[in-house]
């Protein structure tokens, strides 16, 4: 997008066109402008001028305004100074050209004054804003005679109070300027048509008018502001209210935020505009928030957009009941309030919904927090805006844009949200542009404001420059331009009659050809010209060819043709000697027009016709490259009269090895000639070295230019015959001998020689013959630096290997001892006696010599200081060592006596740094020894002294939020650098360094100590406990040594003030103040507590464990001026300014504020005197008081002793609610604990125990864990359940009636009977251990499984009765369930937890890819039948979703979901909070457009959701129909017919997303092989049996568990995609561990990997956790009843009667053989059972599963 932008930017700046300029600077910076007729009206600081808007010339006096004795706080203050005036409005008011002007003297005043500069009225109210910098917006609507204000409130000056943020005020002369209301005078009242923050927030919360506007019912503000009072960033908002209401603004007031892109940007500039539609829209332009770089513009339908998010939003209040009213700045926050029928009769696109919002039975003002998202239409990253304008130009809208750098840019906006850009232009001041930008569509003119100066663009001028229709419409840029038919001129819109002017240019006539299109200037040509067509002549009319560029014109008559052809000649060659100024260079264009003369009408215009010059080519070459040129008689012509014509001259070089010449010298260059040469030529090198070229044809330079560092640079030699360039130059290059480092380079130059391994030039050559040339060069060496002393070995690297002897080396002339040679010399350095510097030279002895072009230098070291001069002894310390060339040689070592410092990388020049080891106290030299020669010492001295000693940390305990003074005291501190102290737990750290300055020492540094205060610790979370905790504390001494004494800190919670939110307000009577609070020692000491009455401390007196006491200042400090636009406010000292001031509770890094200290004195009391027997008698009637209320007092102790005695149940949290009922207060915590009393006023005389007055109390508990009262919940919140720790699962269900489903899958219901009486007889024949014995024999050999399984279900609670049943996979089920029957909620969160979380993660893969709602397929399936391997196109999103206005998260869906699957995730989500079903919820969507579809499921890219989707349970809607709409749509992402069914495709989709699944099945597969708890109900049985056996057992029944998880899970239950995956890894579990012989393809290709990773598993080692299979065993009645009350279970006795009638004889043949003796009873029930069923009237038949 940016590359985008920043081409169609270059584009705006070169399509140029021709417009006027006028500039004036009026010498003080404009605020205002206005234009009225030809009138221009421009505010300057102090003044207001009257410019004519063609000429910018003053044609009136300014009206001076200012500087005037004034003052900023009130206007009869005694020192008043000379102030500005600056402008806040400048508006025309009526038709009279009335102007309403507002400034910031006299506290804000308005007036208006005529055309003239007379004064009509003055107000005497404060009005606006009375400084430069804060906002004041006036709406006039002049239907109403009234004016709206938006004023940002500032905290000076008196007046400031009567001034409300929104206002309607009167512009009748006879009420000027009053707010309207149903009182006429000048008392303000608040049913006014006003707005008014409350008094607590007005000061504080500041809101930025930047725009309004209105509509027939409403008024609208654009403002930057907070979003509340919680807020501190500024964001865009839009504020609307009622316009017709005779309810005060408050009654009507709403606001939403607005949003282009992001919340980054905020709103500088606004503007509405109607589209083709009718319908208005808002522009906005957007800045950065931060200030950088940056444009946004977006727009805003004004009914559609706006108008309806504020409609909505009421609902969500009104209707619905959701959320906060919000707005606590202007009205003390309340909650919404479900009003029913409140929207009766309103429709959704009603255009005025203020009936139905100003009711009191409504909560008002109502807030909105989702944002309205505008149409993000252009976007640049590398440009400031500061103004935005549009304007209506005939059919077109002119998008004017300001930036502030002074660049005013046009466009052509159209409503599709394009932007056209036509022109731009730079001002001269380069500032940024006032926001009132003027357009005057009568002149198609502009008025700029910038800085100091006004601007005045016309493009009327350059439409008159275009002379035919054909260039008027199609060849000019001119959006202003048109052809008026009537004078045949191209001109602006004002110039040309009504109707008569035109931007089409389909009526305009076209040249279609010229032949030729250039001609010479030499001559005359005829030019062949056809046009679309041509005009008739009117009588003695002819056609003209005019030949015109900016300076002058030529004419020529033209022949007609044809019908549509012309012939014209070119002007003559006479007419060209008398205006030779049309020549420009080689060729000029012109403007070539074809005209009727004399009436001079245009008929058609070819832009550009071109003259080329011949005689302006110096040289043949370059004339002959001109079509139509030719060189004759030595000069460049079109005409010649040269009967031949020869070949143009030309040179070169005699020998080709002269293109080198040197650098600085006098040379000779032969030359040959070609063709003709006269004499008198001349050589040139670059065309600025001129020297003669003498008879010989050899050309004399005296001297060539001078190189630098650069060698064989390019230069060209040219050649002149009388000041005409000949042929062409000929390229040479330049060099200097010096420069070339190797010897085949040198001797390729015939002036240089390569002597002693350099190149110099042969003159300065001292070698008589060229040294031998080699190969060899040294590369580099090291060091770089030696020290004089010697000694150092220096390393010279070559680049090859040496085949010769050295027999010399040496450094700036100083010999090296010869070493070591071989590709690497080394050699030792000799003794220097002083500093030097020089090349390394190296002889060989072949005679050749190499030198370095690098030199190596020689440098004198010393010492100057070193830090720090004490340290401890057992080292690690750094040490820093200054001097002056310390980092010289090879090798630096530091010595602190005898002891070696172990030496740093070395990073700065002149400091050496090492670590100190182990050394013993004491002081030592500090030596510095460079390559074991140079030795450094100045006598300096470095203390060692013992190791620091923690002898003592206190305290060790501290609040949660920290602020706790610790101090550390020790020994021996001072030698320590850098102290840091850590804090840690667990992942969680902390740490604080601690400087050398901090460290306070005593006693010769022996005694040291410091202090710091302890950090606050992370709220509660799954990494870190909620307090209390004992969190590691750690003395790290320089980084490095570990202080031995670590030690652990004790975090307790915080004391949490409760405090009302109506804070009492107590007189200053200059005593104490008592702070009274249990526990606070615990944690907290007199150095961490501060309390502060306005600005000043409160000094403290006392501290204890039950309280503190501070003596207030005796008078406040008053209120400084308000920071505003987004500085940081300074603390308000005072209350609104008053002499009350706030009681500010400091502890830790924690405050509060707990009440307020008045400190205004009453008159009454001041002023009255009471006499002696007045005071008597007063006394007297205290005591009598007195004695009555002690009394009382008695009598309700002893009352309130006996009731306590005869219920001693009652608890502290009862008797708080009770008795305190009126200053309890919280919101937090239902959960009683110790309280503190806020503050009372004690005497400073008396006791502390003794009060003389009490302030209102304030109980606030005080969370400690030894104080906690246990409380239960029957059920959990939501909010408590998010931050509850216990086991929770969040897809399965494990209450007992979905336990049960494990047993039978299906949902059949059961059609119950009147079985139930006869019922229960069998079930309690089948009690009877005779007859259940004979019984389940016969179901055994008769192989009855699903009997079996009946009767397992019957008898589920009686595991023992189940005990002989055969080990098939239907009757292990059975068992199993009966046994989870019995276990405890936390047993089975224990057990099911494993499958809920396989259960979550194939959800989440499921979920993460599209999955068609109607084939139930998806593409992320691990089975074939479920798999969906279509490729199917979708975008990732996220979807804010607000639940209930608990919670909000992000939910990542598809743009392929439909709203079904958005349900689902969003279900899914909050699962892991609360049970929450698919049916239970509702979603409330805000889209923008509505889906009209027909054949396809609607799936989200459909949609535009512009906002927050609202979550809200069923039961908490209204008027929400339940009704279930059919599905009628064919398909979703694809029809049935159009799945592929490729086997190969298929397969490797399954194999990609098992392996996304494959963590999550070997963990699971993992815990398996652990053994599950409760699955051991068989092992007893099997003992006989191989190991094998019990874990093939123990698998299937894993296996079959899997398989019935879907009857468990709370929602999804019926999704056949997860059914078919559970079915594919139970069988992957049972095909890895080979428990059945037959197996599908499918899973042998997904599970073959898994069988071999878990083929190392020894099956002989497994077992089973053993653990209590009953955790709980019911009654045998209770069991009798849960069994009966079964319809489930009577059917399933109802199904084993009939087997028992059908096998009577050998069941009966079984008791009698065993037990006889019950023969008779069960024939007797028997008998009974039979009759009851025979006597039902009725019989059902049931299918069981």
């Amino acid at each position: 997008m940016y590359y985008i932008l920043l081409v169609s930017y270059f584009l705006l700046t070169i399509n140029g066109i021709s417009i006027d300029t006028i500039e004036k600077d009026l010498n003080n910076s404009i605020e205002k402008i206005l234009l009225i007729n030809n009138n221009l009206f421009v505010g300057t600081i102090n003044s207001l001028h009257r410019l004519s808007s063609k000429t910018l010339n003053q044609n009136l006096f300014s009206l001076k305004l200012g500087p005037q004795l004034d003052h900023s706080f009130c206007r009869t203050c005694i020192d008043p100074r000379q102030i500005d005036y600056h402008f806040k409005t400048l508006l025309l008011i009526n038709k009279h050209n009335h102007l309403l002007l507002c400034g910031t003297l006299s506290q804000g005043v308005c007036q208006i004054v005529d055309e003239n500069f007379n004064l009509i009225i003055n107000s005497s109210l404060p009005i606006v804003a009375n400084d430069p910098i804060n906002s004041t917006i006036g709406l006039i609507i002049q239907e109403q005679n009234l004016i709206y204000f938006g004023v940002t409130y500032k905290n000076e000056g008196i007046y400031r109070w009567q001034i409300p943020n929104i206002s309607g005020r009167s512009l009748n002369l006879t009420n000027f300027m009053k707010i309207l209301s149903s009182n006429d005078d000048e008392t303000i009242y608040r049913d006014d048509l006003s707005l008014r923050f409350m008094p607590r927030q007005q000061t504080t919360f500041i809101i930025q008018y930047i725009h309004s506007f209105y509509t027939e019912n409403y008024v609208y503000f654009v403002t930057n502001q907070p979003n509340d009072i919680d807020q501190t960033n500024a964001i865009t908002k839009i504020i609307r209210f009622c316009r017709n209401s005779s309810n005060s603004i408050i009654r009507s007031y709403t606001e939403i935020p607005l949003v282009c892109l992001n919340s980054d940007w905020i709103i500088k500039s606004a503007q509405i505009i109607i589209d083709n539609n009718n319908q208005m829209i808002l522009i906005g332009l957007f800045i950065k928030r931060s200030g950088s770089t940056g444009t946004n513009i977006c727009s805003w339908k004004v009914h559609n957009d706006i108008d309806k998010a504020f409609q909505d939003n009421y609902k969500n209040c009104y209707t619905m009941g959701i959320g906060q009213r919000g707005l606590s700045f202007i009205k003390p926050n309340e909650a919404c309030r479900k009003v029913e029928g409140w929207s009766k009769g309103m429709t959704t696109n009603d255009n005025n919904i203020c009936p139905w919002i100003i009711s009191d039975r409504l909560p008002y003002p109502v807030g909105g927090l989702i944002p309205i998202v505008g149409r993000l239409f252009y976007e640049n990253s590398f440009e400031s805006s500061s103004a935005l304008q549009l304007y209506p130009f005939g059919s077109s809208t002119l998008f004017l844009q300001g930036l502030t750098n002074g660049t005013f840019k046009l466009g052509i906006f159209d409503f599709a949200l394009n932007i056209n850009w036509k022109y731009s232009y730079q001002l001269s001041t380069q500032l940024p542009i006032l926001s009132d930008i003027l357009f005057d569509n009568r002149t198609a003119s502009f008025f700029l404001a910038s800085g100091s100066k006004i601007h005045h663009l016309s493009f009327a001028g350059d439409c008159a420059s275009h002379l035919s229709c054909d260039e008027c419409l199609s060849s000019s840029n001119n959006v202003f331009c048109g052809w008026c038919s009537t004078t045949e001129r191209c001109s602006v819109l004002n110039d040309c009659p009504s109707n008569n002017w035109q931007q089409e240019n389909d009526q305009c006539i076209h040249i279609i050809n010229v032949q030729p299109l250039n001609t010479s200037i030499d001559q005359s040509q005829w030019i062949n010209l056809t046009l679309s067509k041509l005009p008739q002549l009117e009588r003695n009319e002819i056609y003209q060819c005019i030949f015109a560029d900016k300076t002058m014109s030529a004419s020529t008559q033209a022949i007609k043709l044809d019908y549509n052809r012309l012939s014209c000649p070119t002007p003559s060659n006479h007419f060209r000697k008398e205006n030779v100024h049309i020549q420009i260079g080689n060729e000029s264009k012109v403007r070539l027009s074809i005209v009727k003369w004399p009436s001079n009408t245009s008929i058609a215009t070819i832009p550009e016709f071109i003259f080329y010059d011949c005689s302006s080519y110096s040289s043949c070459e370059s004339c002959r490259s001109q079509q139509g040129c030719q060189w004759c008689s030595d000069r460049c012509s079109s005409i010649c009269t040269e009967k031949t014509i020869k070949q143009c001259p030309s040179f070169n070089l005699i020998d080709n090895s002269n293109i080198f010449i040197e650098s600085g010298k006098s040379i000779d260059i032969p030359l040959k000639f070609y063709n003709t040469i006269k004499s008198s030529l001349e050589c040139r090198l670059n065309e600025t070295m001129a020297e003669f070229i003498d008879e010989r044809n050899i050309c004399h330079i005296s001297k060539t230019p001078e190189l630098i560092n650069e060698n064989d640079q390019t230069i060209y030699l040219s050649l002149y015959e009388n000041n005409i360039s000949i042929g062409s130059s000929i390229k040479m290059f330049i060099y200097r001998c010096d420069l070339y480092d190797s010897c085949d380079e040198c001797q390729s130059r015939l002036t240089c020689s390569w002597c002693q391994g350099k190149c110099i030039t042969k003159t300065d050559s001292q070698c008589l013959t060229n040294s031998p040339c080699t190969s060899l060069k040294i590369k580099d060496f090291s060091p770089k630096k030696l020290p004089l002393n010697g000694e150092t070995l220096v390393t010279i690297y070559l680049n090859e290997l040496i085949t010769d002897e050295i027999l010399e080396i040496t450094l700036a002339d100083i010999p090296c001892l010869n070493i070591k040679s071989t590709k690497r010399i080394e050699c030792q350095s000799k003794r220097s006696n002083s500093s030097r510097l020089g090349p390394i030279k190296i002889h060989f002895k072949n005679s050749i010599i190499l030198f370095s072009k690098e030199y190596i230098q020689y440098c004198q070291s010393s010492l100057v200081s070193f830090n720090p001069m004490i340290v401890y002894e057992f080292g690690g310390q750094i040490l820093h060592i200054t001097g002056n060339n310390l980092i010289i040689g090879n090798q630096q070592r530091v010595f602190i006596g005898n002891f070696q410092c172990i030496t740093i990388k070395q990073t700065i020049t002149n400091v050496l740094t090492c670590r100190l080891p182990l050394i013993l106290s004491g002081s030592y030299n500090v030596t510095v020894i460079i390559d074991n020669k140079t030795v450094l010492n100045n006598g300096f001295i470095l203390k060692i002294t013992p190791q620091p000693l923690v002898e003592d940390i206190n305290p060790k305990i501290s609040f949660a939020s920290g602020g706790r003074l610790v101090t550390v005291r020790g020994m021996y501190f001072t030698s320590v650098q850098l102290i840091t102290v850590e804090f840690s737990y667990k992942k969680w750290s902390a740490k604080l360094k601690i400087t050398s300055n901090n460290i306070i020492s005593t006693n010769n540094d022996m005694k040291s100590s410091f202090s710091f205060r302890t950090p606050g610790i992370p709220s509660p979370s799954n990494e870190f406990s909620s307090p209390p905790i004992d969190v590691d504390f750690f003395l790290y001494f320089d980084n490095t040594i570990l202080s031995s004494n670590s030690t652990q800190f004790h975090y307790i919670p915080d004391v949490l003030l409760n405090v009302s939110s109506k804070l009492p307000i107590l007189p200053y009577t200059g005593e104490e103040l008592k702070l009274q609070v249990e526990n606070l020692t615990e944690a907290a000491s007199m150095a961490d507590i501060q309390l502060f009455v306005g600005c000043t401390e409160c000094k403290l007196r006392t501290f204890t464990s039950k309280g503190i006491t501070c003596q207030p200042p005796t008078k406040l400090i008053t209120n400084t001026p308000l920071i505003l636009h987004n500085q940081p406010d300074e603390v308000a000292c005072t209350l609104h300014n008053s002499s009350i001031g706030p009681i500010r509770f400091h502890i830790g890094f924690r405050e509060y504020v707990i009440g307020y200290l008045s400190y205004i004195r009453s008159p009454s009391l001041s002023s009255s005197r009471y006499s002696v027997s007045t005071i008597i008698y007063l006394s007297l009637a205290s005591c009598l008081l007195t004695i009555a209320l002690l009394t009382l007092g008695l009598c309700l102790y002893i009352k309130l002793r006996k009731s306590r005695e005869k219920s001693s149940s009652l608890s502290p949290i009862k008797s708080i609610e009770q008795n305190d009922k009126a200053f309890w207060s919280t919101t937090t915590s239902a959960i009683a604990g110790p309280y503190y009393q806020v503050y009372e006023q004690i005497p400073s005389s008396s006791s502390h125990q003794n009060t003389l007055t009490r302030a209102p109390l304030l109980f606030c508990p005080y969370h400690h864990h030894h104080h906690h009262y246990k409380q239960e919940y029957s059920t959990l919140s939501l909010m408590q359940q998010l931050e509850s720790k216990a086991p929770y699962l969040t897809n399965l269900s494990i209450e007992h009636e979905q336990l049960k489903k494990l047993i039978f899958t299906s949902d059949n219901t059961y059609n119950f009977s009147n079985r139930r009486q006869s019922m229960e007889l069998f079930y309690d024949l089948l009690g009877m251990t005779p007859f259940s014995e004979a019984f389940i024999d016969h179901l055994v050999i008769n192989d009855c499984h699903d009997l079996l399984k009946y009767y397992g279900y019957i008898f589920r609670y009686n595991p023992l009765n189940l005990k002989s049943f055969p080990l098939t996979q239907e009757i292990l089920i059975v068992k199993l369930v009966s046994t989870f029957l019995f276990q405890s909620k936390n047993n089975l969160y224990e057990l099911f937890y494993v499958f809920d979380k396989l259960i979550n993660s194939l959800i989440d893969l499921i979920d993460s890819g599209p999955c068609d709602q109607l084939l139930n397929r998806s593409a992320n399936s691990i089975s074939s039948s479920t798999l969906l391997s279509n490729n199917i196109d979708y975008n990732c999103l996220e979807l804010l979703i607000n639940y209930e206005n608990l919670i909000s998260f992000q939910l990542p869906v598809l743009d392929c979901d439909t709203i079904d699957q958005i349900k689902e995730k969003i279900v899914h989500h909050l699962n892991s909070y609360e049970r929450t079903f698919h049916e239970q919820i509702d979603l409330m969507i805000p889209l923008s457009n509505i889906c009209s579809c027909t054949n396809q499921m609607p799936v989200l890219k459909q949609y535009s959701i512009n906002s927050t989707i609202l979550c809200r349970k069923k039961s908490a809607w209204n008027n929400f129909s339940d009704k279930v709409e059919k599905n009628l749509f064919m398909y979703h992402l694809c029809r049935e017919n159009q799945l592929i069914n490729d086997k190969y495709l298929i397969n490797e989709n399954l194999k990609a997303n098992k392996k996304r699944l494959q963590k999550v099945l070997n963990n699971f597969y993992e815990e398996i092989l652990n053994g599950l708890k409760f699955f051991s109900i068989w092992e007893k049985q099997i003992d006989d049996k191989s190991q094998k056996d019990l874990f093939q057992k123990y698998i299937q029944l894993v296996s079959d568990v899997i398989r019935r998880l879907n009857t468990l899970m709370i929602c999804r239950s019926a999704c056949p995609i997860i059914q078919s995956c559970l079915n594919v890894i139970a069988d992957g579990l049972e095909f890895i561990f080979q428990t059945k012989n037959k197996f599908s393809s499918e899973i042998e290709l997904l599970f073959e990997d898994d069988r071999k990773y878990f083929s190392s598993f020894d099956t002989n080692l497994f077992k089973v956790p053993s653990c209590s299979l009953i955790d709980s065993l019911p009654s045998s009645l209770d069991i009798r009843s849960l069994i009966l009350d079964d319809h489930t279970a009577i059917e399933c006795l109802f199904k084993l009667y009939q087997f028992y009638e059908l096998h009577s004889e050998p069941i009966n043949q079984h008791i009698g053989e065993n037990h006889v003796s019950v023969l008779l009873p069960v024939h007797h029930l028997l008998v009974q059972i039979r009759q009851l069923i025979n006597s039902d009237t009725m019989r059902t038949t049931t299918t069981i599963i």
